[in-house]
Formats: structure tokens, C-alpha cells, sequence
């Protein structure tokens, strides 16, 4: 009962019960030691005067008290005096604990004042308007610290939510191209009344190239939904992985005429083999795609120490600009504004970057030292 009540009655009650216990106690104990105290003074009060004789010794009558007054009767005014000290201690026990409760209840409202202001900010805040923050109280005190946590929480489910919104209108777009182009096809070919053997291959043709692009980009959404489904552990040979990526990509480097170099030592890392396979993949395929004619990539494979292991994929081609390489990892989200003719939906960067966090592993990017782009991975042995 007592949780569904507001936290300032809640403070109140609990201050007053903790008052009323203190105050019964302390009333409790003061009465007894004034009954002790008037019980002694009713007592001194009715003891006979002791009669000292001519030879110094104390008469015998002193020594002769009645058993009946070894306990005193308290007098009429003693009694009296008794009693309206209880009274007036239980009047003035209530009062303090009356008085108590209005205080506490008072004071609790002004230190709770920012709280409630809180609140009220807290249930102005929807979807529309993440993006504001509340005002941090400068009293530093642990309602500015919410205040300050809640700031940061919405700032994190702002950007949360216009990534997923950047995620939807490009995805809506990288689907609706290559339709309106099937669509837009279609139509032309309806429209002849006689076709001939060349159309009939056009159309394939498109046909086939935009299911391809549909399939790649379907293919691509589909691994990043079900990565977590990927979780049997191995042990890697991270040599025997980018040998295979090589001789896998060396057609397509050979055609721009890129040199791929790999300089690995005998690394072992934990993780999924596919995944780990395909992160790499894409990284040295950009590189691949994105240098510049009679150039080079170069992979380097080395241990950082016992538990973790580097790896760098360098290029030296057209690189990315410092103000957008915190985006790159963003689904669909390209360099290239225009969306170039290179190819490829954006997603290739966004999956590599989930591969390597679902590995407990960071990926960083920077200049390289001879022009392009570098990529720092630090795995886990």
C-alpha cells in the first residue's frame, strides 16, 4: 500500500513513524524518571527528625521508625502534580509529532520541487521532439544526475531513431530503383506491336541484372537480421582466410590493376569463420573498387599481445573524408552522394561493423600514410 502512494506522503509517513516512536520512547522514559524523582522527594519529605543526645548519640526513637512508614503515601498535591505532568508531556508529545509531520511534509515538497518539475518535463517528451533536452538543475545533487542520464538516453534514442528512418528511405530506395526500372521496361516492350529477337534479349537482359541487384540487396538485409543466429565459436587461422579472399578477388584486382600484398603471421582468433570471412571480404573488395588504377592493397596481420590481434587493410585510393568517416558504418550510407556507378547498396561497411562487435572486436578507420583509407581490426584470441 504504501509504494502507491506519492514519494512526498511516503516520506512523510515514514518521517512520522519514526517521530512517533522516538516521541513515546522519550515520553515513556521521562515519566518513569519523574516518578522516580517525586517518589524519592515524598520519601525524604516523611522522615522524622533524628534527636541527638547530650553525649553525642543519636536518640532511640530515630531508631524506632514503624514499619508502615518505610513506603509514603504520595501527598494530595503530589498526586496531583504527577498527573498533570503525564498529561502535559502527552500534549506536548502530540504536538511535536503533529508538527513533525506538517514540517516534514512541507520541506519534502520544496526538496522534491525539482522533481517534480522533472516529471512534467519527462511526460512532454515523444518522438517528435527527442531531440530537446531538459534543463540540468545546477544544485549537482542526484536529480541532476537523472536529469543529465535522461538527457543522454533520449540524445541516444534520437539518433536511434533517425538512423532507422535514414535505414527505411534508403532501403525503400535501393528497392524501388530497379523496379521502376523493370516496371519502366516492361512498358516500353508492351507497347510494340512486333518484336524482334534483340528485344527479347534486352529484356532479359535487364531483367536479369536488375533481379541480380534485387537478390544482392535482399541477400545483404537478410544476413544482417539473422547474424545473431551465427553463433558457433572456432579457432581461426586468420592466413588461411585472407589467402582464400585473395585468390577469390584477384580477378577483379587484376582488371583495375591492383596489387593485393599480404604480410600475416600465424595469428589464431575465436569467432565464426563465415562471418569473419565476409567482414574481411567486403573491406578488401571496397579497397579493391574504390582505388585508383596501378594501385595496391595491403594486408597486415600482426599480435598485439597474448590476448588480442591487429589487423590492417590499407589502400591507397580515393579515401574518405574525416567528416564522414562516423557515418560509414551506417546502413546505405555512401561516400558518394550521387550513388555512383561503382555499384554496390551501402550495406557492405554496416555489415562488417556488426561482424565485428558481435566478435567483441572494434574497427576503426583512418588516412594512410601514402593516400586512401586504412582500417584498424582488433580481435580476441
Amino acid at each position: 500500500m504504501l509504494k502507491k502512494i506519492p514519494i512526498r506522503l511516503r516520506l512523510t509517513v515514514m518521517t512520522v513513524t519514526i517521530l512517533s516512536v522516538c516521541c513515546v520512547g522519550l515520553t515513556l522514559i521521562l515519566n518513569f524518571s519523574a516518578d522516580r524523582m517525586a517518589t524519592r522527594i515524598d520519601a525524604t519529605s516523611m522522615l522524622p527528625a533524628q534527636v541527638v543526645g547530650n553525649d553525642g548519640w543519636m536518640d532511640g526513637y530515630s531508631q524506632a521508625v514503624p514499619n508502615s512508614m518505610a513506603l509514603p503515601v504520595p501527598s494530595e498535591d503530589s498526586q496531583k502534580a504527577r498527573t498533570e505532568f503525564k498529561t502535559q508531556s502527552i500534549i506536548y508529545m502530540l504536538l511535536v509529532i503533529v508538527g513533525g509531520g506538517f514540517l516534514t511534509y512541507y520541506v519534502s515538497g520544496k526538496a522534491l520541487k525539482p522533481l517534480d518539475t522533472l516529471n512534467d518535463e519527462v511526460k512532454n517528451i515523444n518522438v517528435n521532439n527527442l531531440s530537446e533536452t531538459l534543463a540540468v538543475p545546477t544544485t549537482k545533487d542526484e536529480i541532476a544526475e537523472l536529469t543529465q542520464s535522461f538527457n543522454e538516453m533520449t540524445d541516444k534514442l534520437n539518433n536511434t531513431f533517425m538512423m532507422q528512418r535514414r535505414f527505411s528511405a534508403s532501403a525503400a530506395h535501393e528497392l524501388r530503383t530497379p523496379l521502376a526500372v523493370l516496371q519502366t521496361k516492361v512498358d516500353v516492350f508492351k507497347k510494340k506491336n512486333a518484336h524482334t529477337i534483340e528485344d527479347y534479349d534486352a529484356l532479359i537482359s535487364i531483367i536479369e541484372k536488375q533481379t541480380t541487384r534485387l537478390r544482392r540487396l535482399v541477400g545483404n538485409l537478410l544476413d544482417m537480421t539473422n547474424m545473431d543466429d551465427k553463433d558457433e565459436q572456432s579457432s581461426i587461422f586468420l592466413k588461411e582466410i585472407f589467402d582464400d579472399i585473395i585468390s577469390e578477388l584477384s580477378s577483379i584486382a587484376n582488371e583495375k590493376n591492383v596489387q593485393l600484398s599480404l604480410n600475416c603471421d600465424d595469428s589464431v582468433v575465436k569467432g565464426n569463420t563465415n562471418l569473419l570471412y565476409l567482414a574481411f571480404y567486403n573491406i578488401v573488395e571496397n579497397g579493391i573498387k574504390y582505388n585508383v588504377e596501378n594501385a595496391t592493397v595491403d594486408i597486415v596481420v600482426e599480435r598485439l599481445n597474448k590476448e588480442q590481434v591487429l589487423i590492417e587493410i590499407k589502400d591507397t585510393g580515393i579515401g574518405i573524408p574525416d567528416e564522414m568517416k562516423k557515418n560509414i558504418f551506417e546502413p546505405f550510407y555512401r561516400v558518394d552522394k550521387s550513388r555512383s556507378q561503382i555499384g554496390g547498396a551501402g550495406l557492405g561497411l554496416s555489415i562488417v561493423d556488426s561482424i565485428i562487435k558481435k566478435h567483441n572486436g572494434t574497427i576503426t578507420v583512418t588516412n594512410n600514410e601514402g593516400g586512401g583509407t586504412c582500417f584498424k581490426i582488433i580481435l580476441n584470441s
